[in-house]
């Protein structure tokens, strides 16, 4: 939520409060008595909203950069190992085909390192034996076939997590805005039924109706408002 949803998702929260600590002042009022309920179902959704609309991508792309390092060490692994052979068996084809640099890995588009390195685990295959001696596994081998696959699944899982995230922010915004309409067109009107019957629960609600502001993690509760009286 931005400062100002927070805001006002703070009054909902305390309208709510104060309805339920007063419930039996309006037994009696069904269509305050629905509208109430309509706020409370409204609070419910905002905090479901929120938390869909919090979740971040953070960690995943902490992930998804360690597992591409790792990916192009053991690449950058494998493509000296098969120059070593190369050089030991005079293959100057062999040395072409190896030939892959760590600076071109890193500036280059997913999609491209993951043709790279298959293009690398096709030509390190028959030379497996020969390279277990300078301390490449098959499993690093292997890992230039099986962690592409992988390293471009999770590209697709962190688009649509934003995705996700992009439209719980923008229902989360209609949501606020539409509960606060209803607490100001509807539920202020009616509620002005209790500044003659009892004004004391009357000043009660419009003390509810005041924002807490949220300024820099810390409250300060606001003497005017959201609406006049």
């Amino acid at each position: 939520m931005n400062k100002r949803e927070l805001n006002l998702s703070g009054m909902f929260q305390t309208l709510e409060e104060f309805f339920k600590k007063n419930e039996l002042s309006f037994n009696d009022k069904p269509v305050i008595v629905n509208v109430i309920a309509d706020l409370k179902q409204r609070n419910q959704n905002i905090s479901i909203l929120n938390e869909a609309q919090s979740i971040s991508t953070r960690a995943d792309f902490v992930i998804k950069a360690d597992d591409k390092k790792l990916l192009i060490n053991n690449a950058i692994k494998v493509s000296d190992g098969l120059k070593v052979i190369a050089a030991m068996n005079k293959d100057t084809r062999l040395k072409i085909e190896a030939d892959i640099s760590r600076w071109e890995l890193n500036r280059s588009r997913e999609n491209e390192i993951v043709v790279q390195l298959k293009r690398l685990f096709t030509t390190a295959l028959p030379f497996a034996a020969e390279l277990m001696p300078l301390g490449i596994t098959s499993e690093i081998i292997d890992s230039l076939d099986s962690d592409t696959s992988k390293l471009m699944k999770s590209s697709p899982a962190i688009k649509n997590i934003k995705v996700k995230t992009k439209q719980a922010t923008a229902e989360l915004n209609q949501l606020v805005l539409e509960t606060n309409n209803l607490i100001r067109e509807t539920l202020d009107p009616l509620m002005l039924l209790f500044k003659i019957l009892d004004p004391t629960l009357y000043g009660e609600y419009r003390n509810a109706r005041k924002i807490i502001h949220v300024n820099g993690g810390r409250n300060a509760k606001s003497d005017t408002p959201i609406t006049p009286q």
